[in-house]
């Protein structure tokens, strides 16, 4: 502690080695003065010292808060106490002040987490109502048209138009769905890179046929640029991660443009690939420009629940960024439209673009009369699934609702030619299943599908002998495509 002695007057009289100490002043700045020069400027304009000290004088302790500004220019905060005494038989104020810098620091950082907490308590709750909203209305979609179809006598331009908006529907909540998976493999840090080799210049062609109908509803045009020839543009990177951080962009920039379009491109930069997404939209705040990026977040939340949304795409374009070791940034003014960027690095192939192998295979090639596949699925619907994707074929289909079966039926038929196998089952799962099957027969091809759809699922199924995996809900050209390729 500090202490000081000041006179009727205001004047230091006298100041110990703590005083000293705490301010870097010797002792002779003290002696004389008032305390005037040991305060913070700008800080203590609700402390009136005098007015304090008046008061210790007539017998009336006083606690306050005072800024010091010690001799190296460091601002810190103090408790101080004012006492009346005796010094020399005069009456006198004795000053103790003690530093409280921890004590604020910890009381600052308590006020922040609150503050955070709170921030993180609004977000979330949100993101809850927001994510209900999402996944009701596609809901109400699917649900509603799926008993109209049921209905006698409808006319056939209007079973079209139901299905078209059942599948609509369908895509738009496995969108939200596969957000809410992201985020919590992200969370729990299982999501990991698959990198293989990806051509850039089909990638943003995939992507752009996959929006353009979408950007084209809002008379918006979507276009892209490639810098690279298809040698130089053949890479190594995860597909599926880009493919996703593009969509996730080209998303927001339709969803929040009326007019003009939407750019992609890309072009190599040292040792990395830059690549921009351009929209002519409503531009976000700079103000907004950091946090957006965070979950649950969203520039405007009023706009956000008129255009929808799960406020999630950005963070897990972020991660995803992060984790093939790039970065992502944004250029945007209010109404001027906006350009986000992000790097990957470049890592070329190697391979010649006509080496690479399509993924999915044209079902007209295809003839494989009298080959026989055992579904293992626990869930009729999902076995009857299956059944009307391959009823094209005349294949001989037969059904194992568990592991158990799965592994029996394979010992005893030796025609059956493919397994479809689920993951999980109940009893014994088709991780175990697998295993025991490939003790049996190595060579049996068996595809792994499953629902769960989480990054150890390929990997833990490749593990236990499937040769291939596939996730649901199930693309029937992917199917018929990986059936093809191991039947052929």
């Amino acid at each position: 502690s500090s202490v000081y002695i000041m006179n009727k007057d205001g004047h230091f009289v006298d100041v110990n080695d703590g005083a000293v100490a705490m301010y870097g002043y010797p002792r002779e700045r003290f002696i004389g003065n008032s305390p005037e020069f040991l305060g913070a400027p700008g800080k203590n304009e609700s402390v009136d010292v005098v007015a304090l000290h008046k008061k210790a004088l007539a017998g009336v302790p006083q606690v306050f808060e005072f800024w010091g500004l010690r001799s190296n220019g460091e601002v810190f905060p103090k408790e101080v106490r004012f006492y009346k005494g005796k010094h020399l038989g005069e009456d006198v104020v004795i000053v103790i002040a003690n530093d409280i810098t921890e004590q604020y620091n910890i009381i600052s950082q308590l006020v922040e987490a609150k503050e955070k907490a709170e921030e993180s308590d609004r977000l979330k709750t949100s993101f809850l109502h927001n994510i209900s909203h999402e996944i009701r209305t596609p809901m109400n979609g699917i649900v509603g048209f799926s008993a109209l179809l049921t209905q006698p006598g409808i006319p056939q331009n209007d079973i079209f138009e139901y299905h078209s908006i059942i599948n609509s529907c369908s895509n738009q909540l496995l969108s939200i769905i596969s957000d809410i998976v992201s985020i919590a493999t992200l969370e729990a840090g299982q999501e990991k890179v698959r990198e293989a080799p990806v051509n850039l210049n089909e990638l943003l062609h995939v992507v752009y046929y996959q929006l353009v109908s979408k950007a084209t509803e809002k008379n918006l045009r979507l276009s892209y640029s490639t810098n690279l020839t298809e040698n130089q543009a053949l890479i190594i990177s995860d597909e599926t991660k880009l493919n996703q951080v593009l969509t996730n962009l080209i998303n927001n920039a339709i969803k929040f443009t009326e007019k003009g379009g939407i750019h992609i491109s890309y072009m190599p930069e040292g040792q990395f690939l830059k690549f921009c997404v351009e929209d002519s939209g409503i531009g976000i705040p700079e103000e907004m420009q950091e946090v957006i990026f965070d979950r649950f977040r969203q520039a405007n939340m009023a706009t956000s629940r008129n255009s929808g949304g799960t406020g999630l795409g950005l963070s897990i374009s972020k991660s995803y960024i992060e984790l093939l070791g790039g970065k992502i940034w944004l250029e945007s003014n209010r109404m001027t439209g906006t350009k986000f960027y992000f790097t990957i690095p470049y890592k070329p192939s190697g391979i010649k673009p006509s080496e690479v192998l399509p993924e999915v295979i044209d079902s007209a090639i295809l003839s494989l009369d009298n080959k026989t596949i055992l579904i293992v699925e626990d869930e009729l619907n999902n076995y009857k699934l299956l059944v009307k994707m391959l009823q094209q074929f005349n294949f001989n289909i037969l059904w194992a609702e568990n592991g158990g079966d799965a592994v029996k039926t394979c010992a005893e038929k030796a025609e059956i030619d493919l397994v479809l196998m689920d993951l999980k089952m109940p009893g014994m799962d088709g991780f175990e299943a697998s295993i025991q099957i490939k003790k049996i027969r190595p060579a049996l091809p068996i595809i792994a599908q499953s629902a769960l759809a989480l990054a150890g699922d390929r990997i833990n199924a490749l593990k236990a002998g499937c040769d291939d995996y596939i996730s649901k809900p199930i693309r029937k050209d992917l199917l018929i495509s990986k059936v093809n390729k191991y039947l052929s």
